[in-house]
């Protein structure tokens, strides 16, 4: 905790190991799985799933590492070498963040490994029960610090249906993601996922959505974009909006009106602004094309959902303004290159003191995350230690 705040950071990450899925799969999927470097080149994650990159031509071989300043030794000098050679090892991670104040985390991952256009459901379901094996590591390492949100392979119903009973009574996962693509060609309103969202509402857990950018398969941006600052500009907020969008209109809140859904990374500033868009254009075709819908964007958003903020963003007191904050949760955003470590959280405490209330970043820091996830009790931290300003 800083300056008296608790903090639960609703959406963090980490640098996954290179041997992840060789340690965590099942051992008739190994060799389906590797790790080559195109050309030559030194990537991020250059993962192959059945000979095809999981990453999109773009940030494989444009070099976006080069063109923001970010190299490997950037990591290494803002985060540490011992959790960089460690493999971003549980323990390490809980002592990085307790650095920046924060408490609890739920990371949200993997990027790219398992979402590749038209992946094979078997193998993504393996890869989604690797990830998990991965995930029950971290938790028991980091003393219950660090916690994962479970994928869902989204490629079959069914067997998304399986690893998420699998991931909740066995590995004790509680809360769930997927990305907000057009995957398949399925928005995340489908249908098709409807048992999805059942199982989640009645096992009484999280799902959000988290974009990154890079995917090999359809995202906002990958067709007519070639820069980072193009594509990174569009690419999170736009596929948040496209998803809450889908989710509303296609009844997901209707039929499943316990579910409790986050849009994860994509700021928030355009939320009031969205949902109003939203209930324009309800008023003018909705009767027709969605006669099931009782009640108007706004009010599902209220009940059903919630957004994230950064540490830095001045927008969100336009989101408190115009929709209360109960429904905004905090990111840390570790350890992307944007991020603000080791000073993520004391920005936000010091972020427009004058627009901002500290009640209100006391319900964004922890209220709010804590009623979003719901752990269970023994899931929580017990004791907090007030940390100083860390040193640059």
């Amino acid at each position: 905790m800083r300056n008296g705040f608790k903090v639960f950071d609703a959406d963090a990450h980490v640098i996954y190991p290179a041997d992840l899925w060789e340690r965590h799969i099942d051992p008739q999927f190994r060799s389906r799985i590797d790790r080559v470097d195109p050309a030559g080149l030194e990537t991020y994650n250059p993962v192959r799933v059945d000979g095809r990159y999981t990453q999109h031509t773009t940030t494989l071989y444009g070099q976006f590492q080069k063109a923001t300043g970010w190299t490997h030794a950037d990591v290494v000098d803002k985060y540490g070498v011992d959790l960089i050679e460690s493999g971003f090892r549980g323990d390490h991670v809980a002592k990085a963040l307790e650095i920046d104040g924060i408490d609890l985390a739920v990371i949200y991952g993997p990027e790219y490994d398992l979402w590749v256009d038209g992946i094979d459901p078997e193998i993504q379901a393996a890869m989604v029960r690797a990830y998990n094996r991965w995930g029950a590591e971290m938790r028991a390492q980091s003393g219950g610090r660090v916690l994962t949100s479970s994928p869902i392979p989204l490629g079959d119903v069914s067997r998304a249906i399986s690893e998420i009973e699998h991931a909740y009574h066995e590995l004790g996962v509680r809360s769930f993601w997927a990305r907000p693509n057009f995957l398949n060609r399925r928005n995340l309103g489908s249908r098709y996922y409807d048992p999805i969202y059942e199982l989640l509402q009645d096992l009484d857990v999280t799902f959000a959505t988290h974009e990154f950018m890079g995917l090999n398969a359809n995202s906002e941006g990958c067709d007519r974009f070639d820069t980072f600052t193009e594509w990174h500009t569009v690419v999170h907020a736009h596929e948040a909006m496209n998803a809450c969008l889908s989710m509303i209109v296609q009844g997901v809140f209707e039929r499943f009106p316990r579910l409790r859904c986050s849009y994860m990374e994509a700021g928030c500033g355009w939320l009031p602004s969205w949902l109003h868009r939203i209930d324009e254009q309800l008023e003018l075709a909705g009767a027709a094309e969605f006669p099931d819908l009782t009640m108007t964007a706004r009010e599902y958003f209220d009940r059903n959902c919630w957004i994230t903020t950064e540490c830095e963003d001045p927008f969100v007191t336009d989101v408190i303004r115009w929709m209360g904050d109960d429904r905004i949760l905090w990111e840390s955003d570790f350890p992307h290159m944007d991020s603000k470590y080791p000073h993520s959280t004391q920005e936000f405490i010091d972020l427009l003191p004058d627009q901002l209330s500290d009640d209100s970043k006391r319900k964004i820091f922890w209220d709010n995350p804590l009623e979003f996830y719901r752990f269970p009790d023994d899931y929580m931290p017990t004791e907090f230690h007030e940390v100083g300003t860390p040193k640059d």
